[in-house]
């Protein structure tokens, strides 16, 4: 049998190198009973003959297709570049194909992708998407499914993995209020549920005011409601904060990176010197936050272990192992830089 695009068959491989189609199969699928030398013919007449195997028929046959799906919110994003590359790294090495998948931040988009992943067979999903909720009756349960940071609170059998959201905000809030910051503006991002991380950072940010006797102000909350692009967004927001002037203004929460910069340039239009007029904290800790001037202090949210977590989790249930607890949880750390010396 031709393989697609008329290249050489399994069969062909085992005439040119002079062993049995079996023994082929055995080669390309790393099972053994064959001698080095062997191995080695056969792998030098698949690479010299272009052979691609025929991973279709291989999937009706194993009824696995050795691909994962990642549903990302943004793949702009560098914290989500981050977690795939991890991730494409991790499955690569155990034999596994990944398929990424764009959301953009919309329910419609990720319920089409996981479709569309079902619909190609493959082994799980990792869905980082940070929307809440999935549709009524929606057949999340026709193959494994890990969330990452998110924690979708009407599925409440899919196992998560995440950081302590609240615990992080409340570390950034009160390594703002430790530097003499008493007038914290809080710059974030409007999601509808209540497990979505936003709102616990959110969380974490009023009850470290409460706990150091300092009155929040929901005029200090400022959410961006996702039109444009994020940094652009931001700058607005904090733009029009500033152009009010009626609220003075020592430190600012951004929980995210674009917050943080759009926050940042709003300053620096207004005259602000951060570190000096306003200190600033933000989340993700990838490289902008290192280049970004001055550095950004950051938490970060440790990306390879979320991946290698949320991978492991998955492998073990596509093994037939389900998972003993829902919530796995990844430490964070706070990375002081210039913004909030």
């Amino acid at each position: 049998m031709q393989q697609p695009g008329n290249g050489p068959s399994i069969r062909d491989i085992a005439q040119i190198a002079g062993v049995s189609t079996a023994t082929v199969s055995r080669v390309l699928n790393h099972k053994g009973g064959y001698s080095a030398e062997t191995e080695q013919r056969v792998l030098a007449v698949l690479e010299a003959n272009g052979y691609i195997g025929n991973m279709a028929a291989k999937t009706l046959r194993e009824a696995k297709s050795k691909t994962i799906g990642l549903i990302l919110p943004n793949i702009d994003n560098p914290f989500y570049s981050c977690l795939a590359y991890h991730i494409e790294s991790m499955l690569y090495e155990k034999g596994y194909s990944l398929l990424i998948c764009n959301s953009a931040e919309r329910l419609d988009k990720e319920v089409a992708y996981f479709r569309t992943l079902i619909g190609k067979h493959v082994d799980g999903v990792l869905c980082a998407s940070p929307l809440a909720g999935f549709p009524e009756n929606f057949p999340l349960h026709t193959m494994p499914v890990v969330c990452i940071d998110r924690i979708p609170g009407e599925e409440r059998t899919i196992p998560c993995v995440v950081n302590d959201d609240y615990a992080a905000g409340k570390c950034a809030t009160e390594h703002l209020i430790r530097k003499g910051c008493r007038k914290i503006l809080l710059v974030t991002f409007h999601v509808q549920g209540q497990t979505a991380g936003w709102n616990q950072r959110a969380r974490g940010y009023l009850d470290a005011l409460e706990e150091n006797h300092i009155p929040a102000d929901r005029n200090y909350i400022l959410e961006r409601p996702g039109r444009e692009a994020p940094s652009q967004e931001f700058e607005i927001l904090v733009r029009s904060f500033l152009r009010e002037g009626r609220f003075p203004l020592d430190g600012v929460v951004g929980t995210s990176e674009a917050a943080a910069i759009g926050a940042l340039f709003a300053l620096k239009d207004r005259g602000l010197r951060v570190p000096q007029d306003v200190k600033l904290v933000t989340f993700d800790n990838t490289l902008q936050s290192v280049l970004t001037q001055p550095g950004l202090t950051s938490i970060d949210r440790k990306p390879q272990l979320l991946a290698q977590r949320a991978v492991e989790l998955l492998l073990e249930m596509i093994a037939g192992n389900p998972p003993q607890r829902r919530i796995h949880t990844v430490p964070f750390e706070l990375v002081a830089r210039d913004s909030s010396l």
